[in-house]
């Protein structure tokens, strides 16, 4: 076991660190891209709906990012303690890392969706949605917890390979589901040929779907690594508690900065629906175009979770704090480009989706203001992935939990008393994350993550 897991792991280690961030950040950011590519056609298909159709699609996308928040209570703990493992040459904990950390997420799955599904009625209630735009909402959101433990237990399986230093397996699992996924949508959601009509529940049904050959595929892949994942816990055995008590300690203070985000959406929510389906149909779509540069930054945090945690199970600490500010370099670049093609291209981008003049406006008034402060997201997700590298997570957490709720009473000062309609809003959420780059900037320069975790 030890030979097949060693050499399934690329040896990033022995690379020159910008060669070794861009081997691990080019297929991550292609295989996010992919999945945003799919975000877009996905927006495409339902804006065929209308407004109230992806309106409500929007507002449920809100919850649907909490419950992905939520399964980065395991992925994050695996990837961090994977790392370590695979930089110190502990192949055996490796196995058994990914093993319990899969099989945990699975669970958690299970109880999310389910919670979900029985606090739908008073999750919309919150949220403020009625008549077309609460069923478009609530039948979509059905589909995607019924099938949350098949996205839990892909986020971790996918966690261990990125942090073995294989990123590339990911990209092409990726690729084939999200093809597969793009292809069956229209279907799903039209009725077309046999299948009913399902609208909203159609896709996210294709989403699931996909899931589930990702999963598959990669637990198959697992198993020729000889990581072969049973769905079980030793929780009796004590190595195996204390293995799941790290998983969830790194874990938790992510997931928690994660769902608190999504869950201000929910009280942003009502704030912009005060303004009609245009302007939650165009905060919808403009999250869908800003994933362009939201993804390259995560596709860099996953270097920066590798290298920092390689490096530091390594014993060379030095090695790590540069190879996080290097890759935050290399995505600042990047990010300050997609901030231009925002300027340039507002009104364009908007139109691909829908032929709204009113979302149009307040689609490319969005992109026009969060460009101003992209750069400003790259030092909060990249910074983020190195402190979970080093599995010192809970500052990401203190930073931003704050600074995003922040944001509901600031719109809806800019909004109201202010008198800058929706534009105040766009201005809240641009400039809080303005705020939460340049503290955790500062946190992560003080150096107390280099101190053992673990």
């Amino acid at each position: 076991m030890r030979a097949s897991l060693s050499s399934a792991s690329t040896a990033v280690l022995a690379l020159p660190t910008g060669r070794a961030i861009r081997r691990l950040a080019l297929p991550t950011i292609v295989s996010l891209l992919f999945i945003m590519l799919f975000n877009v056609v996905d927006g495409w298909w339902v804006g065929k709906l209308g407004a109230e159709g992806l309106a409500g699609v929007s507002a449920a996308s809100f919850i649907y990012w909490a419950l992905e928040a939520l399964a980065t209570i395991t992925s994050t703990g695996v990837s961090a303690l994977v790392a370590r493992y695979v930089g110190a040459g502990r192949f055996g904990r490796v196995h058994s890392t990914a093993v319990h950390g899969i099989s945990l997420a699975a669970l958690l799955g299970l109880i999310f969706g389910g919670l979900t599904i029985f606090l739908m009625p008073a999750i919309l209630n919150l949220m403020s949605l009625q008549g077309a735009v609460r069923q478009s909402a609530g039948h979509y959101l059905t589909i995607i917890c019924a099938g949350l433990f098949v996205l839990f237990a892909s986020l971790s399986a996918e966690a261990v390979f990125r942090a073995m230093g294989d990123t590339r397996t990911p990209l092409k699992i990726t690729a084939g589901a999200l093809l597969f996924n793009a292809v069956i949508d229209p279907f799903f959601i039209f009725g077309i040929g046999p299948l009913p009509r399902l609208e909203a529940a159609g896709a996210a049904l294709a989403t699931v779907l996909a899931h589930v050959i990702t999963l598959i595929l990669m637990l198959r892949i697992l198993r020729q690594r000889k990581i072969s994942v049973v769905f079980r816990f030793a929780v009796f055995r004590p190595a195996v508690r204390r293995l799941l008590a790290d998983i969830l300690r790194i874990g938790l203070p992510i997931a928690i900065s994660g769902v608190m985000f999504s869950l201000s959406y929910a009280f942003l929510t009502r704030i912009i629906a005060r303004f009609g389906p245009e302007a939650l149909a165009a905060i919808g779509l403009g999250h869908r175009i800003e994933g362009l540069a939201y993804f390259t930054c995560v596709g860099f945090s996953v270097a920066a979770t590798t290298l920092v945690g390689q490096n530091l199970g390594a014993g060379d600490p030095r090695r790590a704090e540069k190879s996080a500010w290097l890759t935050l370099g290399y995505a600042c670049v990047v990010v300050v480009g997609f901030s231009v093609f925002y300027l340039v291209a507002a009104k364009p981008l908007v139109r691909l989706f829908i032929d709204d003049a009113a979302v149009i406006r307040e689609g490319s008034a969005y992109l026009r203001i969060i460009a101003i402060f992209e750069i400003f997201l790259a030092f909060e997700v990249v910074l983020e992935g190195a402190f979970s590298g080093a599995g010192f997570s809970l500052p990401p957490m203190l930073v931003s939990v704050p600074l995003t709720w922040l944001r509901i009473p600031l719109a809806a000062w800019l909004a109201g008393p202010l008198g800058l309609g929706s534009t105040g809003i766009w201005w809240a959420i641009s400039c809080t994350t303005a705020l939460k780059g340049v503290v955790i900037g500062i946190w992560f320069k003080q150096g107390g993550w280099k101190k053992p975790r673990f």
